[in-house]
């Protein structure tokens, strides 16, 4: 059956949701809840309707509702004001009120839009295409379907990627079509394709990631896995892929900035430099003043560019916390009016609550952070920038257990992020307070190795080892903090972690 509406088709046989000729990415769990609010427009559904339906009457939290109808509203262009779809009924539930026509078959392409979809430009776009079973073993070739559709439904769920639905990008299953005539089809940069071969006890899987506009090949993986339950085969070269393959996107959308340098780069192209400048050059002045400067260009070109305001808080802040600007106060107080800036433009944006949050918890904005940062996580379950920031706040909040459990939860979400380290750091921050010294000193001393340039984690584990009372460890890892930031003094150490910090480390200051 499909349902059309204002200008969106929701097709439930294809399992797709689609705004005229684009295809929208959602959640399983967001695409039944929408599905059965269409079907029961004709009445209000309560909050025991959705819960029986969608989650067959499991226990589930009134924050996590409210995330999934979120989630829904937003995906159909709802935005609470002049265009209401998902009305609320207080005491009672929610109904879809918007016009429904229904049919079997969709408009044509030619119905939606002459010719093909123009280039997604804002954010780095993708089609996951068929894998190819090379293998005269034809029981792979469930696996194979199932591999691109479990990339395309994890590709999907990383903020700021435009992924095109499976409906579509396995349309070209028996194709011989060329990546590039492919690419211009659908509207996008890249394209993943890949192959499938088994022997007896063994299938390997080689996956690249191509650029469609020069046909190089920016990235390629190849994975042996032993073949054993189909469904287990599946998961485990999914997720090997997805950990290589998202940060590859990252890297290769960086580049294409880098290139375009000279070309009279836009708002985004500026703020993607921007963001680049800590993931590249690491947390110094350098790179902060960099990236500030990288934003408020984007922001010079486009005013009401939420994210751009929202980062650009977000640098303050720790810019200002880790003593890496000039005027410290100043970025403080230019923080809390970007980040509040940031949310007025778009405040139902999980990244820029993300952001925004974050900043404002840092300044010493908590009740207020923790709210940004809370409905930044409601939106997006899987933003781990959001997840690991409202982790820390809880923790400022003195919910260690809470804390622990969000950061852990971002962390594992995003394993090759390269925020990571800053994030063990800041864990190992939390651990301290926790009373468990023991593993924050071994987070700590790791992320310093895997860091030389990050001071910060030394002091960590410099605060740590006191609390263990080992004296000559704490010695080395504050002096190894000195040795990376020469100017770095208590009262730098006392702004960021905290009056029980530097106290604790002035006895093994020198």
């Amino acid at each position: 059956m499909q349902f059309l509406f204002q200008n969106h088709k929701l097709d439930t046989e294809r399992r797709e949701l689609s705004r005229g000729p684009d295809p929208i990415a959602l959640e399983p769990q967001v695409f039944d809840l929408l599905v059965f609010l269409v079907e029961n427009r004709d009445r209000v559904l309560s909050k025991d309707d959705l819960i029986d339906k969608i989650w067959q009457g499991r226990a589930v939290s009134d924050s996590t509702l409210t995330s999934r109808i979120n989630a829904a509203r937003k995906a159909i262009g709802d935005n609470g004001t002049d265009q209401r779809l998902i009305r609320t009924m207080p005491r009672k539930g929610f109904r879809f009120v918007a016009d429904v026509t229904t049919g079997s078959a969709a408009p044509s392409r030619s119905q939606l839009q002459e010719g093909p979809p123009p280039l997604i430009v804002d954010r780095p776009s993708i089609a996951v295409l068929p894998i190819e079973n090379l293998s005269e073993d034809r029981a792979l070739e469930l696996t194979a379907n199932g591999l691109a559709e479990d990339i395309i439904a994890l590709l999907a769920r990383v903020p700021g990627f435009f992924v095109i639905a499976r409906a579509s990008s396995l349309a070209y299953r028996n194709g011989q079509m060329e990546v590039r005539q492919v690419a211009a089809e659908l509207g996008v940069r890249y394209v993943v394709t890949g192959s499938m071969r088994s022997s007896e006890s063994r299938v390997r899987v080689a996956v690249q990631l191509i650029e469609a506009e020069t046909g190089n090949q920016l990235w390629a993986g190849r994975y042996d896995v032993e073949r054993g339950d189909t469904l287990e085969l599946q998961d485990e070269i999914t997720r090997r892929i997805i950990v290589e393959l998202e940060p590859a996107l990252t890297k290769a959308d960086l580049q294409i900035v880098r290139r375009r340098r000279t070309e009279n780069p836009d708002a985004w192209s500026f703020f993607r430099r921007g963001a680049g400048a800590i993931s590249v050059h690491g947390w110094n002045e350098d790179s902060v003043a960099e990236g500030l400067e990288q934003l408020r260009q984007a922001i010079a070109i486009d005013r009401n560019f939420a994210l751009a305001w929202a980062l650009l808080a977000l640098m303050n802040a720790f810019g200002a916390n880790l003593s890496l600007v000039p005027y410290p106060a100043k970025s403080s107080r230019d923080a809390k009016s970007e980040a509040e800036r940031a949310v007025s433009i778009d405040p139902n944006a999980s990244d820029v609550l993300g952001f925004a949050g974050c900043a404002l918890a840092d300044i010493g904005e908590v009740s207020r952070g923790y709210e940004l940062l809370q409905r930044a996580v409601e939106l997006d379950p899987s933003n781990a920038q959001a997840r690991v920031a409202y982790g820390v706040t809880l923790a400022r909040l003195g919910k260690y257990e809470e804390a622990l459990e969000s950061m852990r939860f971002g962390m594992r979400s995003s394993p090759r992020d390269f925020r990571l380290t800053f994030w063990s750091m800041l864990l190992a921050d939390v651990l301290v307070r926790a009373g468990q010294p023991e593993e924050a000193y071994a987070v700590a001393d790791g992320a310093s190795r895997r860091d030389g340039r990050l001071y910060s984690s030394r002091v960590v584990a410099a605060w740590a080892a006191k609390k263990l009372n080992r004296t000559n460890d704490a010695r080395h890892a504050i002096a190894e903090a000195r040795r990376i930031r020469p100017t770095l003094s208590l009262d730098e150490i006392k702004r960021f972690f905290g009056e029980n910090a530097a106290a604790e480390l002035s006895s093994v200051w020198g």
